[in-house]
């Protein structure tokens, strides 16, 4: 009879063996195996002799030849501006009290915009505005000082756009914009 040890020893060795085999199988069934390919490569009708044909896409057509850049919106600038050709405006009336086109016409931020005076001129309400240190004579429709635009005047009040934000400011009163 056999020794029990010699038999324990078989039994393992027998066991790592089927434990190999079962390896290997699963490796060739996952993995193909390795061996040839039992589908014949592909031919043409005209024989064994395979062509490439390269095809060359044309550019995209951009007009320009470039693409378009649109710019951001600032939104402290006007929406719209208002052009009417000549100015409407009897004239710019400086500090000095002298009729003419003189002082800056455009404004910088923080500039103090005030209404000295509304008064009736020829039948027609007109108002004394001062912007910055140039003091404009306006009726209502009238743009001046490049910016500002005279809505309506009623009493000693005078309703204005700066760009496309209305405001209102009455005889004496004044505001930065």
């Amino acid at each position: 009879m056999a020794n029990p040890i010699d038999n324990k020893r078989a039994k393992i060795i027998g066991g790592a063996g089927v434990g190999l085999v079962a390896v290997v199988l699963l490796l060739k069934v996952f993995t193909g195996g390795g061996g040839g390919s039992d589908v014949p490569a592909p031919t043409n009708d005209f024989g064994s002799i395979q062509s490439t044909t390269t095809t060359t896409v044309p550019a995209p057509d951009i007009p320009g030849g470039s693409f378009d850049v649109f710019a951001t919106k600032d939104p402290f600038a006007p929406v719209i501006s208002i052009d009417n050709g000549t100015p409407s405006t009897p004239g710019v009336t400086g500090v000095t009290g002298s009729t003419g086109g003189g002082g800056s016409t455009t404004p910088t931020v923080g500039t103090a915009v005030a209404v000295v005076d509304v008064y009736d001129q020829a039948g027609t309400l007109v108002a004394a505005i001062r912007v910055g240190s140039t003091v404009y004579t306006v009726s209502a429709g009238d743009t001046f000082a490049t910016s500002y635009m005279v809505v309506s005047l009623e009493g000693a009040c005078a309703q204005l756009l700066y760009g496309d934000a209305p405001f209102q400011l009455c005889k004496g009163e004044e505001v930065i914009k």
